[in-house]
């Protein structure tokens, strides 16, 4: 039998009885947890969207949730991949929709994470949520 998800083959036991293997079963587990969080987290209408760097440490108003990009965690600034998983995580804060975040984030961080000060800035939520609307 082969995994439902990578199509690799199945060996263990366990694994078999549920038609996944195991590094597929923890991933569709993580994709669970985070619906559940983000299913939890009160949608402000007024918030908008904060970063500040002080020293080395940063401070946004963001959750990650998603982890997709960066290994060190949220940027701003340029284009790069911590630019990346911020702007993922923005959209997916302000929309709860995992496919659309992964498929509009890069377009959404150049049009506003990469243009913020390397101190930090702010995105009005009136502009992210228009934004999200005219690509809905």
């Amino acid at each position: 039998m082969n995994c439902l998800v990578c199509h690799r083959p199945l060996s263990d036991p366990e694994s078999v009885r549920r038609g996944i293997g195991p590094v597929c079963y923890a991933h569709e587990m993580a994709k669970e947890e985070v619906s559940m969080l983000a299913d939890l987290l009160p949608m402000n209408e007024d918030m908008d969207v904060e970063c500040r760097r002080d020293g080395t440490s940063r401070q946004v108003n963001v959750p990650h949730l998603l982890l997709w990009h960066s290994p060190d965690g949220f940027e701003w600034g340029y284009g790069g991949s911590g630019p990346a998983e911020f702007a993922l995580n923005i959209l997916y804060r302000f929309t709860c929709d995992r496919e659309f975040s992964e498929q509009r984030h890069q377009e959404f961080k150049w049009e506003f994470v990469a243009k913020l000060p390397r101190e930090g800035g702010t995105i009005p939520g009136d502009t992210i949520r228009k934004w999200i609307a005219e690509r809905k």
